[in-house]
């Protein structure tokens, strides 16, 4: 069983971090996820999902989760810096910001740790454990490839909630449900459902 951290910041994209809960969250291999929100994600929450969140307990609410499954979720205030997510010296498999705004990627780049979603993540930097960044922003700026390549060589996985165009949609639900599960996967987990992978072509061509 694996505990997982979900940092949610205020980036544009509340919907990713509200499939990826409610899909790692009924994951077998998931005991505990612990989520901690930026000041600023609620705002955009509001914004993009519904006037009614005005808090994490409301967003939490607000998902789509059946009662065993909502049990597994623990909270964390992002001013609470003594909380057990802030040590190394407690387990989890890993960490996702979903999704992680330009200001946040440039606090774990340089190993900044003003709150508690930017010292967990520290921590999985430390600590080698896998660290999923959902950069959400584009274009991007040299600031931002430098940023990207500085978490990366600290042992960061930028990835970018680009959508899956093998998966097509008449809606966005399978192309956010592919990306969960692809961060899941980098993760060491696999959320139960669709697989999403690439089929290819049934038969190689022979070279003519």
């Amino acid at each position: 069983e694996r505990e997982i951290v979900v940092g949610i910041s205020g980036a544009s994209g509340a919907s990713l971090p509200r499939r990826f809960v409610e899909l790692a969250a009924r994951s077998p291999e998931v005991s505990r996820l612990h989520l901690v929100f930026s000041e600023s994600s609620l705002l955009v929450a509001r914004s993009e999902v519904g006037d009614a969140i005005e808090s994490a307990k409301d967003w939490v609410a607000s998902l789509d989760l059946p009662r065993d499954a909502a049990k597994r979720l623990v909270l964390h205030g992002n001013e609470e810096v003594g909380a057990s997510i802030a040590s190394g010296s407690y387990p989890v498999a890993g960490m996702a910001v979903i999704p992680c705004s330009a200001g946040t990627l440039g606090a774990i780049a340089n190993g900044i740790s003003r709150d508690l979603l930017q010292r967990a993540a520290d921590v999985c930097l430390k600590e080698r454990r896998p660290l999923v960044l959902a950069f959400r922003e584009s274009p991007y700026s040299l600031v931002h490839v430098e940023n990207m390549r500085r978490a990366t060589l600290a042992g960061a996985i930028v990835a970018p909630p680009a959508p899956a165009f093998y998966v097509a949609s008449p809606d966005m639900s399978r192309f956010l449900d592919a990306y969960c599960v692809r961060v899941a996967r980098l993760l060491g987990v696999e959320i139960p459902g669709e697989a999403f992978r690439w089929k290819g072509s049934r038969a190689p061509r022979r070279a003519r």
